[in-house]
C-alpha cells in the first residue's frame, strides 16, 4: 500500500501564497459610459463585464481550492495520528 504524508509548512506556505495573491486580483471599472448606438462601446462594456465575472469566479474557485487543500491536509494528519 502506498503511504501518503503531508507537511504542515508546505501546506501553510502554499495556502498563504495563494491567499495573499488573491488580494492582488481585482477589477472594477472606474467610470460608466453609455453610447447607445456605438457597437464598439457595447462590445467593450460586454468584455469588461465578462472580465469582472471571470475574476470573481477565479477568486471563488481559488478560495474553495485552498479550503479543500486544508481539509485534505487535516485528514492525512488525522490518519497519521491514528497509525501511531
Amino acid at each position: 500500500m502506498t503511504e501518503i504524508s503531508t507537511d504542515q509548512s508546505v501546506v501553510s506556505d502554499l495556502t498563504n501564497q495563494f491567499t495573499s495573491s488573491l488580494s492582488d486580483v481585482s477589477f472594477s471599472s472606474k467610470k460608466s459610459f453609455s453610447f447607445s448606438q456605438s457597437s464598439v462601446a457595447s462590445g467593450l462594456k460586454s468584455s469588461l463585464t465578462s472580465l469582472s465575472s471571470s475574476i470573481s469566479n477565479f477568486e471563488s474557485y481559488a478560495s474553495s481550492d485552498v479550503q479543500k487543500l486544508m481539509t485534505i491536509h487535516q485528514a492525512i494528519e488525522k490518519a497519521e495520528r491514528g497509525k501511531g
